[in-house]
Formats: C-alpha cells, sequence, structure tokens
C-alpha cells in the first residue's frame, strides 16, 4: 500500500483542515497549551489515529480515508443514522423491478471546487473509473458490485446498469469509497489520486491546499457551498474557519494533546484511557458502536495446517477470548462471537457462546492432527516438525491495542503448544505476501453499515489478489451461493436471513474467530459543539462548530 502524499492548494481560501505529525507535535509541546481564545473564532484542531493508505478512496482500503476525505468527496446519496437511504447529489432515484438499473435525478447547481460542473457524466467518470483496472480499487470496487455502465440519459440524468441485481447498492452509494472526483481530474490527472495533492478535487464544503507526508495537510472550505446533504441540520457552508489535524498513531501522544489542550478534538480514544477522561472537567466523550466486521483471525484455509477443519477448532478453542478482551479492554468492549458486529444490519444473535475456551479441547485436536509430541521449547511437534503459523501485520497500519491483542493470542497458542509468530512487514511486502497466499492467519477488522461486506470477505472470487478481501481464502461453493442470492433479493427480511445462514456457515467451519467488538471513542473539549458520528462512525467535519 503506497503512501504518497499531497493535497491542493484550491481557489477558494479560507478554512483548512491540516494533518500535523508527531514530529510538529513536539514542536508545539514547548508551547504553552493554547487558550481558548486563541483557539477560538472557528478553528478546531483535531487528533487523529491513522492516514490513508491511498488517497484515492476508489483505489483505498482503510476506512480512515473515508473519514478524512468525507469533507472534500460528496456522494449520490446520505445514510442516516438508521440506515435509511436520504438525497444529497442526487435529488431521487429510481430502480427498476428486476434491480439491474438505477436511475438518477441529480441537483442542479453544484459545482466541483475547480470550477467543473456535476452532471451526470460526471458520475458516468467516476464510476468507469472505480471498475477500470489500472485502479486496482481495494474496496469501492466491491460497494459498486456488479456494475455494467453507466448513461447518460441528459446533463441532470444518469442511470446506473448492473450485470446482476445488487440489493446493497444504494446504500453504498452514499459512502465517501464511492465519492465522486472532479471529471476533469480523472481525464487529466488519474495517475495522480493515490499520491493526493491537487487533483483530488471534490463538490464538498471542503477543498485541499497542502500536505506534507506524514505531518501535516491542509484543506480550505469553500465560501460557495450550498448544497449539504438531506440528513444535516443546516445549510451554507462548514461552521468552522479552520480545522487542523494532527496525526498522532500513538494513544499516549493523541490523549496526551487533548488533555493538555494542543487538540479540542481526539479521535479512537483506546479503551484504558475512557475511564480516566470521563472523570475530567471540560472534557465530553461521543462513543458510536463501530458496525461492520469485528476484529478477526482470518485463517488461511488454502494451506496447511488451515485446510483441516480441526486445526482451525483447535486454535479456536485454545484462546480465552472473553479473558483477553476483559483484560486488555478493562470491561469496555465486548468479546465477539460472529462475523458481523451486532450493531450491523443481520447480525446472527443465535451464534454467541457457540464454542468454548477449552485448552483440553484445543489438546485433543492437535492430538487427531498428530501433534502429539513435544519440543524442548514445548511447542507441539509431528515427525520432528514443530506446529508453527505465520501472521503477518503492516508495521504502520497496525494499531497498539491490535498488537497487544495479537500478543495475548500468540501467548494463548503457545499454553497448547501452537508456536504463534508475529511477522511485521512494511505495506508493500503485505500486499505481495497476502495476494499470494503467502500467510497462515490475517487479522483485521472491516468497517461498514451493510452485512454485504460479507462477500468481500467470504466470496470466492473475492480473493486478495482479486482486489477483494477473503482472508480466509474460502472457496465455499454453499456460501457463493447464499451470498449470491443476498445480492440479488430486495425483500429486506429475506436478505437478512441469508446473510444469518452465512454467519452459521462461517462459525460451524470455523474459517475465522471473531475476537472483539469495538467502539468508536472520540474525546472533545466542551467548546466543540455539533459533533456527531455518522452511520459509519465517520465525524462530520461539516457540522462541528467551536465557541
Amino acid at each position: 500500500m503506497h503512501s504518497r502524499r499531497s493535497f491542493l492548494r484550491g481557489p477558494l481560501a479560507v478554512t483548512t483542515i491540516a494533518v500535523l505529525g508527531p514530529a510538529a507535535l513536539t514542536a508545539c509541546s514547548t508551547q504553552a497549551p493554547p487558550s481558548a481564545k486563541s483557539g477560538g473564532g472557528g478553528s478546531l484542531r483535531y487528533g487523529a489515529a491513522a492516514e490513508p493508505d491511498s488517497w484515492d478512496p476508489h483505489a483505498a482500503s482503510t476506512a480512515v480515508t473515508g473519514r478524512l476525505l468525507r469533507p472534500v468527496l460528496e456522494s449520490l446519496v446520505s445514510v442516516a443514522a438508521d440506515g435509511t437511504v436520504r438525497p444529497w447529489l442526487a435529488d431521487s432515484w429510481k430502480v427498476t423491478p428486476d434491480g439491474l438499473t438505477y436511475t438518477f435525478t441529480l441537483r442542479t447547481g453544484v459545482t466541483f471546487s475547480d470550477g467543473t460542473a456535476f452532471d451526470a457524466a460526471a458520475v458516468k467518470a467516476n464510476f468507469d473509473h472505480i471498475v477500470a483496472p489500472k485502479t486496482a480499487s481495494k474496496r469501492a470496487a466491491g460497494l459498486l458490485g456488479p456494475y455494467k455502465e453507466s448513461e447518460v440519459i441528459d446533463t441532470h440524468t444518469v442511470a446506473v446498469h448492473l450485470k446482476t441485481p445488487h440489493s446493497s447498492f444504494l446504500q453504498a452509494a452514499g459512502s465517501t469509497f464511492l465519492g465522486l472526483h472532479s471529471p476533469t481530474a480523472l481525464r487529466d490527472h488519474s495517475a495522480d489520486l493515490a499520491s493526493g495533492g491537487k487533483y483530488i478535487v471534490g463538490t464538498g464544503p471542503f477543498t485541499f491546499t497542502s500536505v506534507t507526508p506524514g505531518q501535516q495537510a491542509d484543506f480550505q472550505h469553500r465560501a460557495d457551498y450550498a448544497w449539504a446533504p438531506s440528513t444535516s441540520t443546516r445549510k451554507g457552508k462548514a461552521r468552522v474557519k479552520k480545522i487542523t489535524v494532527l496525526l498522532l498513531k500513538e494513544d499516549a501522544a493523541r490523549v496526551g494533546a487533548l488533555t493538555s489542550g494542543q487538540i479540542d478534538v481526539a479521535e479512537q480514544i483506546p479503551a484504558n484511557r475512557l475511564a480516566g477522561l470521563r472523570g475530567q472537567d471540560g472534557l465530553e466523550l461521543t462513543r458510536r458502536a463501530i458496525p461492520g466486521a469485528p476484529y478477526t483471525y482470518y485463517f488461511n484455509t488454502a494451506r496447511a495446517p488451515f485446510d483441516d477443519l480441526r486445526a482451525r477448532q483447535a486454535v479456536r478453542h485454545a484462546i480465552d477470548f472473553a479473558g483477553i478482551v476483559k483484560g486488555i479492554f478493562q470491561g469496555e468492549y465486548q468479546r465477539a462471537w460472529a462475523p458481523l458486529a451486532p450493531t450491523t444490519p443481520g447480525y446472527d444473535s443465535s451464534l454467541a457462546k457457540t464454542w468454548t475456551y477449552s485448552a483440553a479441547r484445543a489438546g485433543q485436536l492437535l492430538d487427531d492432527l498428530g501433534y502429539t509430541g513435544r519440543d524442548e521449547a514445548g511447542y507441539r511437534v509431528k515427525d520432528g516438525k514443530r506446529f508453527t503459523v505465520e501472521q503477518p501485520y503492516v508495521k504502520t497500519f497496525v494499531s497498539a491495542q491490535n498488537h497487544t491483542f495479537d500478543v495475548g493470542v500468540q501467548d494463548a497458542l503457545k499454553q497448547v503448544g501452537i508456536e504463534l509468530k508475529l511477522v511485521p512487514l512494511d505495506s508493500a511486502t503485505s500486499m505481495q505476501r497476502t495476494s499470494k497466499g503467502d500467510y497462515d492467519i490475517f487479522a483485521f477488522g472491516w468497517q461498514g453499515s451493510d452485512p454485504s461486506m460479507l462477500r468481500n470477505l467470504y466470496s470466492s472470487e473475492q480473493q486478495f489478489a482479486d482486489g477483494g478481501a477473503n482472508g480466509s481464502r474460502v472457496r465455499d461453493k454453499r456460501l457463493d451461493t447464499w451470498l449470491d442470492q443476498a445480492k440479488a433479493t430486495t425483500g429486506v427480511e429475506q436478505r437478512l436471513e441469508l446473510y444469518r445462514k452465512v454467519q452459521r456457515r462461517i462459525v460451524e467451519q470455523a474459517y475465522s474467530v471473531p475476537a472483539y467488538i469495538a467502539t468508536m471513542d472520540v474525546a472533545h473539549r466542551d467548546r466543540v459543539s455539533g459533533l456527531r458520528l455518522d452511520v459509519d462512525t465517520n465525524p462530520d467535519f461539516y457540522d462541528i462548530g467551536v465557541a
């Protein structure tokens, strides 16, 4: 995953969003914390926990891309907190009875920040860009689904044709990952989008001005912005005059910057710091459970040892997830039982407590596999070969709490004689290894508010090499049939029941093991108003105000 970054200097310079790295924060820390007055007047400092793997959401895989680019790239529709779809850049839409064509009537008077008019041709250019092989889409293509083509009916009417029904398309159209670039930038500078820069141009209330990779990026607000989504409570330009987003991957640095007054908002507060912040005057917490797939361990079922169900079950029985979750997260998070988090539509609650923590049962399964001996280090061996598995992770993207959790799992497996090697890699090497299937376990969470993500995570057609996220490298005809049926089903309950069947099959076959359910915890100083988290738990920068 490449991380070249730069932002454009837009023509309308009023408000700035900046991303500052640890070096910048260190420089700030030698000064007195800013007073409320010096930080007022619509100026906001925001502490972010990560940065994008790509500045082009059409190519990106990380959720932070959608979080940071939402103020710039807008969508056809807006998804409300209750999951209903509302108008945005599209005033209205119609769907044919066969579910193959979505016809959108677009808003008039909307422009991209480079002056290009927003119209039907712009929508077509963006959707064609997502499916173009050169884009190598990691997330957006899955959301767009079985896209066939976009037809420009007239200037403000576009028909999106699908090859097969895709029941989640309308909701997906509200994601930043299907956000709309200026067609001028797509035409002339598509190769530059992933690195950011002046060619990232949208219709949103902010434009980019500059970025220093890993340090600082500046956005500016548009004085002429006048097309907020229908889910917003206000109209017109953004409320704040300046937003500085400090890129603070280290939890301690992010929390410290908040408590010292160097920033006004800090995202992804770690569980072990929540209790302390709750008791501090002048600070408030906003919490929303994160929908999607919880942090999960995916077994590579395409090679030994995890091509054998008994090996997968042995690992699952060997780990005391409840104890690890309680110990690391101090009661703030819950352990997970299903491939989906409880806040995701279609979550199957019947999967709770469907397996047990049992070192004895894990040992029996290892015996059945032939790993009956022990070496000098206490690890299980078969024909003189140790039971060793590798879990690669990307050094620059793994969070501290996830890495701590991985170490806890490593210790638990050691107790039953399984050696888990945690292998730190850079982004490029990780992509190469996962595409080739050169790993035994891969762990990650997947944020999203629609259960159709299960297709991207478990369909035979969604391998890493295909641009999907099938971490278990599953090729299960039964799963594929249900996932195909769910994609084509328009009945809400029938669709959700198919996804429940998918979850039950995944747990039955132990293709993966869900670990814990996280929440998005955002702490802010009490001078901040209007901070809300959307359906995907991303902050709405447009509505934020500062006293």
